[in-house]
């Protein structure tokens, strides 16, 4: 589903839960019982993977740098000096039409912490015209310094036109720098064969409510792929679920985490209300070894 932000003004009504899927809530720990179980959970996918694997926050910064929105960026920066973070910066569901200094200001911050920060391109399920996301992508790069692209609305089926679309985007957004991430966003499940072509370094396999969280189970064919690929965000979790939340992300193969206490129309136009303890939590997920390498990784890929 679209996970575009409202500062630019556009319907809430129209960005958000295009497809159904139906879930329930997996009942939450406390946070002390989280934090050891979540580590043993994380040492049981090293031993299983022969390396240490390292749970990093994918955050849809859909929110203006301005007044608390600029607070919410600064917040971030700060945070990317301790953990591994993504922000994935939205002007206006794209680019916007001019540079607008707020944002290479924050942008410019979040990624001298430690951090990366891509773009938001959406391709309406492979019905926008590839002309059209491409000049997106060339329009970000002419205005901000950014790691990759975070591409939403991804179809989710097998058609070979799909299949196609998908990985001439991703050869196109390669093909400017090879260290580019891409970051592709179906929301749900997908076919192998998008993961093993590539059309993506990464998939956000499930977004959505956290009421439907507990149902939620990853393709068997996940298992063969390094959690690094797959990326969980969960939208309306109560503090009281964050920690249920987090482990039941790690548990369920995701690498990348986000989850808000923020609900429809727009989850994603501010920091939950427990970003420190969903910062600390996540840091509680890794090794520090893990999150060294990750962080020299993020930094070496610039």
């Amino acid at each position: 589903m679209s996970i575009q932000q409202q500062a630019s003004g556009i319907s809430p009504a129209l960005l958000i839960d295009r497809r159904s899927r139906a879930r329930t809530r997996r009942a939450p720990g406390a946070f002390r019982r989280f934090a050891s179980a979540a580590c043993s959970l994380l040492a049981s996918f090293c031993v299983a993977s022969g390396a240490a694997q390292a749970a990093d926050l994918v955050v849809p910064a859909y929110f203006y740098p301005s007044g608390s929105g600029a607070t919410a960026w600064k917040t971030l920066a700060s945070n990317a000096a301790s953990v591994p973070l993504t922000a994935i910066v939205n002007p206006n569901s794209g680019p916007g039409t001019a540079v607008d200094p707020a944002y290479t200001n924050v942008i410019a911050k979040v990624r001298a912490a430690g951090g990366k920060v891509i773009a938001y391109v959406h391709t309406s399920y492979g019905n926008r015209s590839l002309s059209d996301v491409t000049n997106d992508i060339n329009t970000y790069l002419a205005f901000y310094t950014v790691d990759g692209f975070f591409i939403d609305e991804m179809a989710n089926d097998s058609s070979a036109a799909h299949l196609q679309y998908y990985q001439s985007l991703y050869n196109y957004i390669k093909g400017l720098s090879a260290s580019y991430q891409v970051v592709n966003n179906p929301g749900t499940n997908i076919p192998e064969i998008y993961a093993s072509l590539p059309v993506a370094d990464r998939f956000v396999v499930y977004e959505d409510k956290q009421a439907n969280y507990a149902s939620y189970r990853p393709a068997a064919w996940q298992t063969a792929y390094s959690p690094d690929r797959f990326i969980h965000i969960v939208y309306n979790t109560s503090a009281a679920q964050l920690s249920g939340d987090l482990q039941f992300a790690v548990a369920h193969g995701a690498g990348g985490i986000y989850v808000t206490s923020l609900k429809l129309p727009n989850p994603y136009n501010g920091l939950p209300s427990y970003w420190s303890q969903e910062v600390a939590g996540v840091a509680a997920l890794n090794p520090p070894a893990a999150t060294a390498s990750k962080k020299t990784a993020m930094r070496g890929s610039r």
